[in-house]
């Protein structure tokens, strides 16, 4: 190799570093850019790991939990790894991780243009349109709260505890019947 072709770059500054361009065969060329590129990759890790955490899972096939995260990846069109971080992510920050995005954002949008037409129907004012205009306006109050409890309960969902107090509140007879159910298994497991 001759040194008349000006190269830049990391790897060309360590083979002039070492001397193996001036005095080196072809093969003690190919070693030091064997070398170099090791050590780089070493160095890339380092930093790598110093910026970003990593950890190493392992899961089984035998009780099909590799299989399952596979089939749930794909159901959420993500890769593996992205999947797992989204999921921890997710369950960190008590919310969903949604299988579609574009689906969801979609139904926001759809949301958002119904409340749009009714906003423009509302403006047009007509004769005798007092009970038209309450009417729209109800329905436009509707559609506002749909929109923003979908979008809620899809991103952010609820915790069993909360929707199990909600619907006590709303419900007092609940509570003796859940309480039913929940002795009545117990007294099943012991007897089994």
């Amino acid at each position: 190799m001759s040194n008349t072709k000006k190269h830049k770059g990391g790897m060309w500054e360590y083979l002039e570093s070492t001397g193996v361009l001036d005095w080196g065969s072809y093969e003690e060329i190919k070693q030091a850019k064997k070398a170099y590129r090791k050590k780089y990759f070493t160095l890339h890790k380092r930093k790598q790991r110093a910026s970003k955490r990593e950890f190493t899972l392992g899961f089984s096939k035998d009780n099909e939990e590799f299989v399952n995260i596979v089939n749930t990846a794909k159901a959420h069109n993500m890769k593996i790894t992205e999947f797992l971080k989204s999921a921890v992510m997710a369950y960190i920050n008590q919310s969903f991780v949604v299988p579609d995005h574009w689906q969801v954002a979609e139904l926001e949008q759809i949301l958002s243009q119904c409340l749009n037409e009714i906003q423009t129907i509302v403006k047009q004012k007509e004769r005798y349109s007092y009970d038209r205009e309450y009417k729209y306006e109800l329905i436009e109050k509707r559609i506002e709260k749909l929109e923003s409890e979908i979008s809620s309960v899809l991103r952010c969902p609820y915790k069993l505890e909360d929707l199990v107090e909600k619907e006590i509140k709303e419900k007092p007879n609940l509570k003796e019947h859940l309480i039913a159910l929940l002795t009545q298994d117990d007294h099943q497991n012991q007897i089994t």
